[in-house]
């Protein structure tokens, strides 16, 4: 009997090891097409979900009232959202706008959700200069919290100073960084000391693979049990969690991220990131319960 208990004890141990600090995230063209039994599968396998809320100048993810409802009966309790935007992109101007905006359909739709990532990130056609990037984004995100928006950042080494220069204030927010090592760790210290950070809260560190069926990007965050870079029915693919035209992102591993928009990114590795926009700006996109 005691035998037993201790195989057992140690299963649960292993579950929670392995799972404990696991997350995905994927854009909102990949969110729709999830079935129950997918969403049971994902929930298995991570204890946090991020799903693209607006899409450059697509705008506000029209069926993230549905998406965020079946990823709730799936069993994900802790659920983020992410969001693209972009000077350049239809209605994304002013930033402080767009984000009335997002904010206001989420509680029109009585979205609950943890943290709104803003995703900082290269697309052809879809910002202006660096300086005024970075008044963009300081105002997107400012905005989102003075709405009382638990607010973050998403970003990589390479993809921050090519799209807002030397932006530094904006480092006492949380950081989302994609470093595609495929190692679910915080050990990469030189791939998020950027924009003032020295500590991050998140780490995309797979992209472009596929769990459950699903195309998605592996997430780590957390107390640092990791998480397997395997886990559940996941396997490599080079389709991602696209949904633009070409290749985007945060190129700063192997291939990955929640990519929509046209060939950019800033090459210290392969193409990366959740990035999400057409060229000039047709893009695609992350908050708490307001």
């Amino acid at each position: 009997m005691n035998k037993i208990f201790l195989i057992i004890s140690n299963i649960i141990l292993y579950i929670i090891f392995v799972n404990g600090d696991c997350a995905i995230d994927f854009s909102s063209e990949i969110s729709v097409g999830i079935s129950d039994s997918q969403w049971s599968c994902l929930a298995e396998n991570n204890q946090r979900v991020i799903i693209q809320v607006w899409s450059g100048g697509d705008q506000y993810n029209s069926n993230i009232s549905s998406v965020v409802s079946a990823a709730e009966q799936g069993g994900f309790q802790n659920i983020d959202l992410y969001a693209f935007l972009c000077s350049e992109c239809d209605g994304n101007y002013p930033a402080s706008s767009a984000i009335q905006s997002l904010v206001s359909s989420l509680k029109t739709d009585g979205i609950n959700f943890n943290m709104l990532w803003i995703d900082v990130e290269q697309c052809d056609g879809c910002w202006g200069a660096e300086n005024d990037n970075a008044d963009y984004v300081q105002e997107a995100v400012e905005t989102a919290q003075g709405l009382g928006v638990f607010v973050g950042v998403y970003s990589s080494e390479g993809e921050w100073p090519q799209t807002v220069g030397n932006l530094t204030t904006l480092s006492q927010y949380p950081l989302w960084y994609a470093h595609y090592d495929d190692n679910p760790s915080f050990s990469d210290t030189s791939f998020y000391e950027f924009g003032g950070w020295t500590s991050p809260t998140m780490k995309q560190y797979i992209g472009n693979t596929v769990q459950c069926g699903v195309s998605v990007d592996l997430d780590f965050y957390g107390s640092g049990s990791g998480c397997s870079t395997s886990s559940g029915s996941a396997s490599g693919s080079a389709s991602g969690s696209a949904s633009g035209s070409s290749n985007s992102g945060s190129n700063s591993g192997s291939n990955s991220g929640s990519n929509s928009g046209s060939n950019s990114g800033s090459n210290s590795g392969s193409n990366s990131g959740s990035a999400s926009g057409n060229s000039s700006g047709t893009g695609s996109g992350t908050g708490s319960s307001i």
